[in-house]
């Protein structure tokens, strides 16, 4: 099985490295045969099920959808230096995320104007945002959809009589579902644009199947939070810049039991948040200390 399984992961390489072999996908084939150790026969036919399905994109393959998307863009939907900004999915704490390289990515494929691009569309005035008809955000996934129907609470702009189109790599198809519905509730005139669109990776699997894979990520000390993805987004994908939380743990959680083929890079908090962070634990110890 062994042999087989590595075999499959070949095949994977060959088809993930079409446009590009990169450093990590020469990471992944280093890594391989220690993460797939300890995998019994059923454990490997399930993950050999999973690498079929599982998604790598390159940086030299984005930038060749993201240019196909754009040019998608303009032919359905007018998208020009006339009427039309793009933005970013900007995070709630303001920090840079992986939209911001997206979106660069497509301002430099997609041919329009550097100045239709804003990182975030509140600095634009309002005499100026009544002659705006298309609201373009660029990403690189939607696992659940959560995320982007946040962003979209929080803006200041309205967005009625606006044409909102979410341009993205890959998408589950109830991370669009859910999209699309918090448009259609709140008369939210809404396009996706898509490159790939997924079903959830255990979706027409039996519950045995499911049970098995559960059991081997809990056994590799994979996170519950993330063993099906962030929020059971189940999502099989992976980026040259990253691996979104919404894939499967095992692929890209590290523990002392799991050294995944696609790590997700946690960066590291800056000095001056730790020290806050820690002389806040501080107070909050000496009080409990305290009180008892």
């Amino acid at each position: 099985m062994k042999l087989e399984l590595y075999d499959i992961f070949l095949d994977c390489i060959d088809k993930w490295a079409k446009k590009e072999f990169d450093n990590r996908l020469e990471e992944a084939i280093d890594r391989f045969e220690e993460w797939e150790g300890d995998f019994d026969k059923d454990e490997g036919n399930i993950v050999s099920n999973l690498l079929k399905r599982f998604s790598y994109y390159s940086k030299k393959e984005i930038q060749d959808i993201l240019k196909d998307l754009s040019d998608n863009s303009i032919e359905r939907f007018g998208i020009s230096n006339q009427d039309s900004v793009i933005s970013v999915v900007r995070k709630t704490d303001g920090k840079l995320n992986s939209s911001y390289e997206y979106w660069m990515l497509h301002r430099m494929e997609s041919g329009l104007s550097k100045k239709i691009y804003f990182d975030s569309i509140d600095g634009i005035d309002d005499t100026f945002w009544e002659n705006i008809r298309n609201v373009v955000y660029v990403d690189d996934c939607s696992g659940t959809g959560v995320q982007f129907v946040e962003f979209l609470k929080r803006q200041k702009k309205s967005l009625l009589n606006k044409h909102v189109i979410l341009i993205v790599i890959e998408i589950m198809k109830e991370a669009k579902d859910y999209i699309f519905d918090y448009a259609t509730q709140n008369s939210i005139y809404l396009d996706i644009i898509f490159y790939a669109e997924k079903d959830k990776a255990f979706k027409e699997s039996k519950n045995m199947e499911r049970d098995i894979f559960v059991k081997l990520s809990e056994k590799h000390e994979i996170n519950k939070s993330y063993i099906m993805g962030f929020k059971q987004a189940e999502a099989l994908m992976a980026f040259y810049n990253n691996s979104p939380n919404d894939t499967l743990g095992i692929f890209w959680l590290l523990s002392k039991k799991n050294k995944p083929i696609f790590e997700r890079e946690i960066e590291e908090e800056p000095g001056w948040k730790q020290i806050s962070k820690g002389k806040n634990r501080r107070r909050k110890q000496q009080y409990e200390a305290k009180a008892n």
